[in-house]
């Protein structure tokens, strides 16, 4: 076996691999055994079939198999052993054709492109400078906190009466085209969100009482067909089937009476007497406010670096190689002209992940497992915030993070989430930072216009 680089550009190499039987032949003959001794054919004994009947029936089939087992294997073998950086994977040269007759084996020649990672040099001097902006609450933030809170801690009180915003329990009863009641058709209860419906849908409601019905379009009061399906009690491929006029029938009517914001309920949310008072709410709100802002700020200024960083660091890609490797590895879903189309969205991305690989490795940034179980602690209690569990178990968190580590892809997407955090606190530290107040209306709208 003979393997020999020849480098195109500076992106670009080529790999040739020439095979002699020597190199492949034992492995096929070893495979060629090992399925004489399982098969099973008419006029053998299990376990008796001549090699050479074997070697006839798939032979070659063994070969090929064997063949690329080998090649693939001693390829990136040598990639590792050459220390060669690749994007994508080896693909079978265009340019220069394999030799290989399977059907005859004898010396067989197989040359592969490669795609090579450049090298990048990373400019953080004086031009390395953005806003970082310090986000205020507003009035208006408190008081809209203070509402779902009040919202959220509410309950569901019986009306007789349909009002906006209320929760309407109906039956359903399929009709035919006279408006008569069909047989055997869709017979169900459940609930709808006034709130939810268009406007039209919404007035014919509007003020109806227990126990009225009202013959409806049943499309109108859902927005997509497994909704829909949902609420008829039916298969989502049965809707054609089903005519669209029924009667509908107030089963029960349900309004949301919001929580008074008293002593009573900030004992309840936080048990541990932080807050008793609605001033003291107030300031919990701004303070959430305050971390939920440093993040979105965080995220501002992450995005300001990564599209100064992919703009103006120059990385050159072997465009070429990507392109035919994506759709390659894509060829059921992609075409050519629509990896055309996407081509600049993957090298931005690309570019960013060898700047932020290029950083990870010359600054040795690792991520500890103590790290990992933290940062799963603190999604986990963010996440219980967000439903309006202020203080969790510490027991039942620690629990859950255990079993999140058990979760493969949770723990890969934490995992990257840490470096990634790592990665930008480094380049925060290298940037010249201009800070900035402002009040979080100002920013959002700051936000529209950039995104616009």
């Amino acid at each position: 076996m003979n393997i020999t680089k020849e480098s195109i550009d500076e992106l670009n190499a080529r790999v040739t691999i020439k095979l002699q039987p020597a190199d492949y032949l034992p492995q096929v003959d070893k495979m060629l055994k090992q399925h004489a001794h399982k098969a099973k054919l008419p006029g053998f004994r299990p376990g008796k079939v001549p090699v050479g009947v074997v070697k006839k029936m798939y032979g070659p089939s063994i070969l090929v198999e064997e063949v690329n087992k080998m090649l693939a294997n001693k390829l990136y073998e040598y990639i590792g052993n050459e220390k060669l950086e690749i994007l994508g994977n080896p693909l079978p040269s265009q340019e220069v054709k394999s030799v290989a007759d399977f059907e005859n084996p004898a010396d067989m020649v197989f040359t592969y492109d490669l795609g090579l990672a450049p090298k990048i040099d990373l400019d953080l001097g004086k031009n390395f400078q953005f806003d970082f902006f310090k986000i205020e609450a507003t009035e208006k933030d408190v008081e809209s906190s203070l509402e779902n809170i009040s919202k959220r801690s509410g309950e569901m009180v019986e009306h007789d009466t349909i009002a906006d915003a209320d929760l309407v329990k109906v039956q359903w009863v399929e009709l035919n085209e006279d408006g008569s009641i069909k047989a055997g058709g869709v017979l169900n209860s459940s609930s709808i969100a006034i709130d939810t419906l268009k406007d039209e849908s919404k007035t014919a409601l509007i003020g109806k009482k227990l126990g009225e019905s009202l013959t409806v379009n049943y499309r109108d009061y859902s927005k997509n067909e497994t909704d829909m399906a949902a609420m008829l009690a039916v298969k989502k491929d049965e809707l054609d089937t089903v005519n669209e006029s029924f009667k509908i029938t107030i089963e029960k009517i349900q309004r949301l009476v919001p929580a008074q914001l008293n002593e009573e309920l900030f004992k309840k949310m936080y048990p541990d007497g932080s807050v008793t008072t609605l001033d003291e709410m107030k300031a919990k709100i701004k303070q959430d406010y305050a971390a939920y802002f440093e993040k979105e700020s965080e995220r501002k200024l992450k995005n300001d670096i990564v599209v100064d960083l992919i703009k103006n660091t120059k990385v050159e890609l072997p465009d070429e190689f990507l392109k035919r490797w994506l759709v390659t590895v894509n060829e059921e879903k992609s075409t050519k002209e629509q990896v055309e189309k996407e081509y600049p969205n993957y090298r931005d991305g690309l570019k960013w992940q060898l700047i932020e690989n290029k950083v990870i490795r010359e600054n040795d940034i690792k991520v500890t497992s103590e790290e990992l179980k933290a940062g799963i602690r603190e999604q986990l209690l963010q996440q219980f915030a967000y439903y309006g569990m202020q203080q969790a178990d510490d027991e039942m968190v620690d629990g859950m993070v255990e079993k999140f580590l058990k979760q493969e892809s949770e723990v890969r997407k934490m995992n990257d989430q840490l470096y990634d955090q790592k990665v930008m606190e480094l380049f925060k530290s290298k940037a010249n930072l201009n800070e900035k107040k402002v009040n979080s209306e100002k920013f959002y709208e700051m936000l529209s216009k950039e995104n616009n």
